[in-house]
């Protein structure tokens, strides 16, 4: 089973359990990073936020990352994964994609259902 890393803004709670339930029917495990959630009470936290972020990014297989708004954390989290090697699949929610956006990841795509389809893809080809 691949484990993917739902990368997205803090408050993408619909894109999350969206994603969350077309990973599993694809016989994927979601990491959700926001089961840690600081929402709210990040300050002083900043360091446990990262370092768990980047500990669930790497017992990952690939990365799922939400692009439909502006967010520094999917930014940061879609790079790093991009730079372990790991397969990035981009959802954009129609949003244009950024150029740094493209250059990190393995497949952009409008719609969910897709994005997760491509993921589904590149396990196949790995």
């Amino acid at each position: 089973m691949k484990r993917v890393y739902l990368a997205g803004p803090p408050y993408a709670d619909e894109y999350r359990r969206r994603a969350a339930a077309l990973l599993r029917e694809s016989g994927c495990e979601p990491v959700d990073p926001m089961r840690r959630d600081f929402r709210g009470r990040t300050e002083g936290h900043e360091a446990e936020i990262v370092e768990g972020d980047l500990a669930e990014i790497d017992s990952c297989d690939a990365v799922l990352a939400s692009f439909s708004a502006p967010d520094e954390g999917t930014a940061m989290e879609a790079w790093y994964a991009h730079g372990r090697g790991k397969p990035v699949v981009a959802y954009t929610g129609g949003t244009p994609p950024h150029p740094w956006t493209v250059y990190v990841a393995d497949a952009v795509c409008a719609e969910l259902e897709k994005a997760v389809a491509a993921l589904v893809g590149l396990r196949r080809q790995a």
